[in-house]
C-alpha cells in the first residue's frame, strides 16, 4: 500500500505539471522499466524506440504484463531533451532547435492500474502541450481486458506511436478536402483492448487531440471517431498481421457533416537472422462530404518500409516509399531514408539513460529533398528502491 501511494502521488505531480505547463514525430521509450528489471533495451525494442514482438505485447497490455512489484522499485518519472534540425522548416530553416524538453511518467498504481504521461514542458521553443496522458484498469475479463481512459494512442500498429522514423506515415494522416484523418494520432477518449496469446482486439471512441483543457470537448465541430484494430500477434513471433478500421463524423466549413470511414490492412515483420524487417500498409477511405462544394471521395494510400539493425542493434537503417490519392485529383508520392545510432546507454540501479542520434532524408513529389536530424537524450530520476 505504501508503494502504491507513492506512485499515485507521483502521477499526481505529473498531471499537475501538465496543467501548469510537433514539428517532428515524437519518440518514446520507457527507461524506468529497463532500470527496474536491470535489462538492456533489446528485450522490448529492435532499436529504441521501435518495438519488437514482445515490446508490442507489453504496449497493448498497458504495461500490465510486467510484474508490478518489480516496476514499483523504479521512480516512474523520467526526462527527455530533443535537439532537432530540419531544412524543410521554413521558420528554423538552418538552425538547431534545442527547445524541446519533456517530462514523462509510466508505471503501476497498485496492482490493477497502470498509467503513462508525456507532457512537453518546452516544445519547438515555446510552452509545450500534452502528448499522452492515460490511466488503464487491467483487471477485466480474467485480466485479458484493459480499459484505457485519457489521451490515448489510437488503435493501430505500434509504429504509429513508437518508431525511429522522424516523420509520421502519410496513409493514416491523409487529407481529403477539409478532412485530415487522425488514424495514428494520440486523442482524448477511451479504449478497450482484449489481449490473448495469439491475437489482440481493440476498440476506441476518440475525439480531439488537443491539450488537457480540451479533454472534454465533444462539440459539433470536433472530429469524433470510432476506431478498431484486430490483429494476429504473439509476443514470441516476429510476424504481425492486422486490420485497422474506423468510422467518424466531422463538421466542415459549410456546416454540413462529413461522414467518413477507412479500412487498413497492415503487415509487420521484425528483423530476424540478417533478414530485414518490414512494415507495409494499404488503406482505403470514403468521405461523404469532404468540404464545401466538393463531391464524395474515395481515397487510397499505401506505405512500405524495409529496416535492418546493425552492430548488435546499436544502429538501424530504413527505406520507405509512400503514395496517397485523395480521390479528388491529388496524388502524392514520397520516399524517405532513416537512420539511428544509439550513441550510448547506461542501465544500472542508480539510473537508466541513453543518447540517440536520428537522421532522415525526405523526398516528396515536386519538392526538393529535405534533411532532418534529432539528438535525443533521456534519463530516469533516482535509484531503485
Amino acid at each position: 500500500m505504501r508503494n502504491s501511494g507513492r506512485v499515485a502521488a507521483l502521477l499526481g505531480v505529473a498531471m499537475a505539471a501538465s496543467i501548469i505547463v510537433e514539428a517532428m514525430r515524437p519518440t518514446a521509450a520507457m527507461p524506468p522499466f529497463a532500470q527496474a528489471y536491470g535489462m538492456n533495451c533489446e528485450v522490448c525494442h529492435s532499436v529504441v524506440p521501435a518495438l519488437n514482438a514482445y515490446g508490442r505485447y507489453v504496449q497493448r497490455t498497458g504495461y500490465s504484463s510486467l510484474d508490478a512489484a518489480t516496476i514499483h522499485r523504479a521512480n516512474p518519472l523520467w526526462f527527455g531533451e530533443n535537439g532537432t534540425y530540419d531544412t524543410g522548416d521554413g521558420t528554423q530553416h538552418h538552425n538547431i532547435q534545442a527547445g524541446n524538453v519533456a517530462i514523462h511518467a509510466a508505471g503501476y498504481i497498485g496492482d490493477d492500474f497502470t498509467f503513462h504521461a508525456h507532457q512537453w514542458i518546452w516544445q519547438n521553443n515555446a510552452p509545450g502541450g500534452t502528448d499522452t496522458l492515460w490511466i488503464t484498469y487491467n483487471n477485466l475479463l480474467h485480466r485479458d481486458g484493459h480499459l484505457f481512459v485519457g489521451k490515448i494512442e489510437s488503435p493501430g500498429p505500434s509504429p504509429f506511436s513508437q518508431f525511429f522514423d522522424l516523420s509520421a506515415f502519410a496513409a493514416p494522416e491523409i487529407t481529403v478536402g477539409e478532412h485530415t484523418y487522425q488514424n495514428d494520432g494520440n486523442r482524448w477518449g477511451s479504449k478497450l483492448v482484449y489481449v490473448r496469446p495469439t491475437f489482440v482486439a481493440e476498440a476506441a471512441y476518440l475525439a480531439n487531440n488537443g491539450d488537457l483543457n480540451t479533454a472534454t470537448d465533444f462539440s459539433n465541430d470536433t472530429d469524433k471517431t470510432f476506431q478498431y484494430r484486430v490483429a494476429l500477434a504473439r509476443p514470441d513471433t516476429p510476424l504481425e498481421v492486422g486490420v485497422v478500421g474506423n468510422t467518424g463524423v466531422l463538421q466542415v466549413s459549410d456546416g454540413r457533416a462529413d461522414n467518413y470511414n477507412s479500412q487498413m490492412l497492415y503487415v509487420q515483420l521484425d528483423p530476424q537472422h540478417n533478414v530485414p524487417g518490414l512494415l507495409a500498409m494499404y488503406q482505403q477511405g470514403h468521405d461523404s462530404h469532404p468540404g464545401a462544394m466538393l463531391p464524395a471521395a474515395g481515397s487510397t494510400a499505401y506505405a512500405a518500409e524495409l529496416f535492418a539493425p546493425f552492430f548488435s542493434g546499436r544502429t538501424i537503417l530504413s527505406a520507405r516509399s509512400e503514395m496517397t490519392n485523395d480521390g479528388l485529383g491529388t496524388v502524392g508520392h514520397s520516399a524517405a531514408i532513416n537512420a539511428e545510432w544509439m550513441v550510448f546507454r547506461d542501465v544500472n540501479d542508480r539510473q537508466a539513460q541513453g543518447l540517440m542520434l536520428n537522421g532522415q532524408a525526405s523526398m516528396a513529389q515536386d519538392n526538393s529533398p529535405t534533411w532532418q536530424m534529432q539528438l535525443w537524450w533521456v534519463t530516469t530520476v533516482g535509484r531503485l528502491r
